[in-house]
């Protein structure tokens, strides 16, 4: 990890302390509902949602993301320059669908879906999507300040399986913007795999590319609730 990730980490994680002791009260979602229009609560904001079948029983489930119209802001402080962050609320939720035709409510994250650190940050939420064998995918895009030379996209894979969304695959690629490097990583947490790709520029201005394969243990896989937020949770010498 280079002094830029390490950085990018400490500002996310300062506001999001600040974010957490703050917070206004969310509305909490209904436990159940006849379709997402009348589930997600009023004048709140779409950010991404899907539909598919995530729990294998034939009937068409409903997963979302949504940003809360309470207007939050925090001056955020670098050096002898200040500036608004505007960082309203945001909620995953998700929803099986029953024989009915009604959804019920499984899982409701106040703080899985991030938003901006910095006010020179990209949009950090980059969707969500139900995959065809059920599978929830979600990702997120990190690219701290139009100056920045690196930057890194993060997608997360959740099954339902034990009765909950276990993190079943991890996925990060990150990209030199004057080089032109990559650095690739692949988790398959049920496998217990790590995959790490690199390709680089040489001095003959040709492409050269590394693969390597480590094994791991892992005593339990993690789910959304036990994840809490992205890139809180330290493994492999990476934040996940």
């Amino acid at each position: 990890m280079n002094f830029r990730d390490i950085a990018f980490l400490m500002a996310f994680f300062l506001v999001q302390v600040f974010y957490a002791q703050s917070e206004p009260m969310l509305s909490e979602l209904p436990a159940k509902g006849r379709s997402m229009q009348n589930i997600i609560p009023t004048n709140y904001k779409i950010l991404s949602k899907a539909s598919g079948d995530l729990n294998g029983d034939g009937y068409k489930d409903i997963v979302f993301a949504i940003e809360s119209p309470i207007e939050k802001k925090y001056i955020y402080r670098d050096g002898s320059d200040s500036d608004t962050l505007h960082i309203n609320p945001r909620v995953l939720g998700i929803y099986f669908g029953k024989r009915n035709g009604k959804f019920k409510k499984v899982l409701q994250s106040n703080a899985f879906i991030i938003n901006q650190n910095t006010p020179t940050m990209e949009e950090p939420f980059k969707g969500l999507q139900i995959l065809p064998n059920g599978d929830l995918q979600i990702e997120f895009y990190i690219w701290p300040c139009r100056e920045c030379t690196t930057w890194s996209s993060h997608e997360y894979i959740f099954r339902f399986q034990n009765r909950a969304f276990e993190l079943v695959e991890y996925k990060k690629g990150v990209v030199q913007r004057v080089s032109g490097d990559e650095m690739n990583y692949s988790i398959d947490f049920q496998n217990k795999t790590l995959k790490i790709t690199t390709e680089t520029r040489n001095e003959d201005d040709e492409r050269e590319y590394e693969e390597t394969l480590k094994k791991f243990e892992l005593d339990h896989l993690k789910t959304i609730q036990s994840l809490g937020k992205p890139f809180e949770w330290e493994f492999q010498q990476l934040r996940i």
